[in-house]
């Protein structure tokens, strides 16, 4: 291989290993110097999340860690719809979602409140995705009435055949309602955790949803036992109900606790999407995909345990 031809293979390789946790944990030192300056918040949060995501969509289209998950025309004019059409998923749900959860916060005067950031955030991320997890899990696993419409309420995120960053907000309105703003704003008025560590949890939750979508061979080593990085996420987004998983949002450890966690360092999804892409509306079919909550399915998927996903 000539010099010239090993100088992308070396940025790559860097930016592989080395991006997310520079972005990640920058994205939180950023954080942390708004709050001890007195930044607006909310700006803060915009101006975060809006770096990383065009960062990510531009080395994405550069590295991509599988060409055919890169993000065409036809992809994104599809992205546009759920966007334009109010969609609060991904970074636009979390900019949101996090946004009104700072400012419920106010000052705080629940049982957390009292708490410093350094215990704060993270209390807040195992409480908040414990509940995410369970929501998330039962979305995917029951079976029983209420069960198969969640799942048809959370299929249309995973309905697209690629991952990438701009992909994020694909998905049904009632999805994000349900698993990140009810249970993140409500649970901020119940705990009251202050303004400042919910900011921070949505820096993070945002920034960690972008990454998680991310169409690069990420490598976060030993950070996605604590995080859920692209590679752990990537696999949620599996065809395969064997390695589906992964139903954490912001941390694996409810994952590696309840024995959902799945992690295969190396090794990419052979195919993206749902198992059976003959039952459901194509993504790009919005109001097909729309409706699909409310029309009786066939059943979807089932894991090799007997677990029933999806109806």
């Amino acid at each position: 291989m000539h010099a010239a031809e090993k100088s992308p293979a070396r940025i790559e390789f860097l930016i592989s290993r080395f991006l997310y946790p520079v972005f990640f944990f920058g994205a939180i030192g950023v954080a942390l110097l708004a709050i001890r300056n007195g930044w607006n918040l909310g700006t803060a949060t915009g101006a975060i999340i809006a770096t990383v995501a065009l960062t990510l969509i531009v080395i994405e289209a550069i590295f991509p860690a599988k060409t055919e998950w890169r993000m065409t025309l036809g992809s994104f004019g599809r992205d546009l719809k759920y966007i334009a059409a109010g969609i609060t998923g991904g970074f636009v749900a979390s900019y949101v979602g996090g946004l009104i959860a700072i400012y419920v916060a106010g000052p705080g005067h629940g049982p957390f409140a009292w708490l410093p950031l350094y215990m704060a955030v993270p209390l807040a991320i195992l409480i908040f995705d414990f509940l995410q997890y369970w929501v998330h899990r039962w979305m995917h696993e029951t079976s029983w009435p209420l069960g198969g419409f969640m799942w048809r309420v959370h299929a249309a995120h995973h309905l697209p055949d690629r991952v990438y960053v701009l992909m994020h907000p694909a998905g049904h309105p009632l999805n994000d309602l349900i698993v990140r703003q009810a249970l993140n704003i409500g649970l901020v008025k119940l705990l009251g955790f202050n303004a400042e560590a919910i900011f921070i949890y949505a820096v993070i939750t945002a920034v960690g949803g972008l990454f998680s979508h991310f169409n690069l061979d990420v490598r976060a080593g030993f950070l996605n036992y604590f995080f859920t990085s692209t590679e752990l996420h990537r696999f949620h987004h599996s065809a395969d109900p064997k390695e589906s998983k992964n139903y954490g949002v912001v941390t694996p450890f409810w994952d590696i606790v309840f024995g959902t966690f799945v992690y295969r360092p190396g090794r990419l999804p052979e195919r993206i999407g749902v198992d059976d892409p003959t039952l459901y509306p194509r993504s790009e079919q919005y109001w097909r995909v729309f409706m699909l909550p409310f029309q009786r399915r066939p059943r979807a998927r089932k894991a090799p345990d007997g677990i029933t996903q999806g109806a």
